[in-house]
């Protein structure tokens, strides 16, 4: 079984790596694929800088510190893992990585803003839901208790 973690490096992310593992762990040979996706809005940058070519590298910098609590936490479940730093549109990167990597399953982080303001926004979950051929697993950061996790829809 393959699972496909987009990490943001969010409190949601790390629940929908806690429910990863989870899954992983109950999947003998499971491999959980960390991919980390930058632009030049989730690098605080401007469209001119992007064009200098050294977004590439600040992405990069980004991701891997994105993946050193998630390679830590798959190395300590004894659960195989691989990352993938992409840069691109978010939401079309997860599915088209989701797609080369023959991934089983998305299982990805929701920050929960409510179904208006996530509509209005066009959240990242609700596009990879609409795009993606393969189930997808949302999980609720859940500010109030401290659960592992808290799935709030499969596709």
């Amino acid at each position: 079984m393959k699972l496909l973690v987009p990490l943001d490096g969010s409190a949601a992310s790390r629940k929908a790596l806690d429910h990863a593992l989870w899954i992983a762990a109950r999947h003998s040979g499971a491999l959980i694929i960390l991919l980390n996706v930058q632009n030049a809005e989730t690098l605080g940058i401007s469209d001119i800088m992007a064009k200098t070519g050294d977004e590439q590298a600040l992405a990069a910098r980004e991701s891997e510190a994105v993946f050193l609590e998630p390679v830590q936490a798959c190395r300590h479940h004894h659960i195989q893992s691989d990352t993938r730093a992409e840069y691109g549109p978010v939401a079309e990167t997860i599915n088209r990585v989701a797609r080369e990597s023959q991934a089983d399953q998305i299982v990805m982080g929701t920050r929960g803003l409510g179904r208006l303001r996530g509509l209005i926004l066009g959240s990242v979950a609700t596009q990879v839901v609409h795009l993606a051929d393969i189930p997808v697993t949302l999980v609720k950061e859940n500010r109030e208790a401290d659960a592992i996790f808290e799935p709030i829809a499969v596709s």
